[in-house]
This record gives C-alpha cells, sequence and structure tokens, in this order.
C-alpha cells in the first residue's frame, strides 16, 4: 500500500490559522495565556501569518474548523499518558514552527486539488481507499486487522522523550475516544511488537481537519 505522509499533518495546521491570525487582534491568546502584541511570540506569530497568507485560498470541498492550537512547550512522555489516560487531551498540540507549515501545506493541497481528503486518497492512501470499492467490503462489518493502515506522521505533536506520533488509518468508521478496538490493538503490535509503550485516541468530530478519512492518532514510546 502506498505510504502516507501528510495527514496527521492536516490537524493542526487547519487551528493554526486561528491561533496566528490572533496575533493580529487588539487580545492575542496563545495557548490560553494572553500574549502582549510586541512579545516575542507575537510577533514570530505576526511573521508566521504572513507566510500563511500567501497560500491561504478559497476553502475545498473538506474545509474543516477543527485542529488544536500550538504550544509553547513540549509535552513530556509521563505527562502525556497522564493526559491521555485522564481523557484530556486538551493541552495537546504542535509547536507553532510544525504547527504553522502544517498549515501551509494543507493550505497549498487544498489550493491544488479542492480539498485535502481528495490529495490523500489521490497521493497517499490510494489502494488502501480504492479497496473500499471492491466487491464484498462492507463498511459495517466487524473490524478486522486488514482494515488498518499505520503510517508515521509528519506534522507530529510537540512531545519529548523521542516519542514517535503515527497516523492509524482506517477503511472503516473509527469512533472518538480512547479506546482502542481490538484489531486496531493487533495492528499496532503487528508494527511495533507488544513490549512497546503506546497509547491511542480518535479526535472529536470537532477537532478532525479531515473527517471523511477515518483515523485514530497512535504514540509510541520505544524502550
Amino acid at each position: 500500500m502506498t505510504q502516507l505522509r501528510v495527514d496527521t499533518t492536516s490537524r493542526a495546521a487547519l487551528s493554526s490559522l486561528s491561533a496566528i491570525k490572533a496575533a493580529g487582534s487588539g487580545n492575542n491568546r496563545f495557548n490560553g495565556l494572553l500574549t502582549p502584541p510586541d512579545s516575542p511570540l507575537a510577533l514570530k506569530a505576526q511573521q508566521q501569518k504572513s507566510k500563511v497568507s500567501e497560500v491561504v485560498a478559497v476553502a475545498g470541498e473538506d474545509e474543516h474548523k477543527g485542529g488544536r492550537e500550538w504550544i509553547r512547550h513540549p509535552v513530556s512522555w509521563s505527562l502525556f499518558k497522564r493526559y491521555v489516560d485522564s481523557q484530556n487531551i486538551e493541552p495537546l498540540g504542535r509547536s507553532l514552527e510544525t504547527h504553522t507549515t502544517y498549515e501551509m501545506v494543507m493550505a497549498a493541497r487544498r489550493k491544488e486539488y479542492g480539498s485535502v481528503a481528495k490529495y490523500l486518497t489521490t497521493h497517499v492512501l490510494p489502494d488502501f481507499t480504492a479497496s473500499t470499492m471492491e466487491t464484498g467490503f462492507d463498511p459495517h462489518s466487524a473490524l478486522v486487522v486488514e482494515d488498518f493502515e499505520l503510517l508515521v506522521n509528519d506534522f507530529p505533536y510537540y512531545l519529548s522523550d523521542d516519542v514517535e506520533h503515527w497516523v492509524l488509518w482506517c477503511r472503516k468508521r473509527l469512533p472518538s475516544g480512547f479506546a482502542a478496538p481490538a484489531a486496531a490493538v493487533q495492528a499496532i503490535h503487528a508494527k511495533f511488537g507488544v513490549s512497546v509503550e503506546w497509547r491511542y485516541f480518535v479526535n472529536p468530530v470537532a477537532k478532525q481537519s479531515v473527517p471523511q478519512l477515518s483515523h485514530a492518532h497512535v504514540f509510541v514510546k520505544r524502550v
């Protein structure tokens, strides 16, 4: 199957626009904290905003207001696990640099292809998505390992301790939440082995930047 290089990319990049736009307003608020308009952080966001405006196009068919705000500091693996285990993932996000790059890439994809989903199905997951059109495929049947494709996230969340951020694509609809289906667990173990630490979640619909393509986020800490 074709390797995916850009999806997870699509999530914070979209939210980055709102964060960066905020830099141009009188009340700049980043990561829940009031930031003076003349601070280095706000000025940097202003510069990034100018770059983004060069590629932001008219909304494509899949424009979605999902995504996460960027954060200032990397999250440690121990703290990340506490967030996920308590089902509180609101503090998570990408770094400003990754967030802005992601947004620029997604905007360029919409401009060229009309939608991020079309770019992904055409160039990233063509064989995977084509399999859903095969005779006998039932999108409502029980999940099996073959329904999943694990690919590295090119625009990972801002984590420390060498944590790997992957996207687990699924041919069938995954519900939002933190409970990995048995078939997803099998796919993760087949990829990384059973001894690694990992966490899984599917973002709420409001945070999904490409809701047409079902996927979960998988975070792995190798020993």
